[in-house]
């Protein structure tokens, strides 16, 4: 979903919207599809698949979501655990940087070993 050096690519609101169903998909109860559904839509920069995560975003994010500091970060940390959320940039302390909403990579199937003659 990034291009070179984690700078979007052309269609990033279409990149956003597979991002968004892909964890609805992955993750179809609870909190964590609240906060991508935030990510995805109110707090990503339009046309990008880039959220910067400073301190007025995460308050709105914390406010819309009915959530606390530790909760939010936990939740950050399980997308990017799965492989849907990375850091570009860190900030200090007081802000949680800018992250790339990103795809898990899928795993490769082959029927080249399976068919005959192979």
């Amino acid at each position: 979903m990034t291009g070179g050096a984690g700078h979007a690519t052309d269609g990033g609101d279409a990149l956003a919207a597979i991002w968004q169903a892909y964890v609805h998909l992955r993750f179809p109860d609870g909190r964590l599809r609240l906060v991508a559904d935030y990510l995805a839509t109110s707090a990503r920069q339009p046309g990008t698949v880039i959220v910067e995560l400073d301190p007025y975003t995460v308050h709105r994010l914390l406010q819309a979501i009915r959530l606390r500091p530790a909760g939010l970060r936990e939740l950050l940390a399980r997308l990017a655990t799965a492989g849907m959320l990375t850091q570009v940039h860190s900030r200090d302390n007081e802000d949680l940087g800018v992250q790339t909403l990103t795809m898990p990579p899928q795993p490769m199937t082959s029927t080249l070993a399976t068919e005959p003659g192979a």
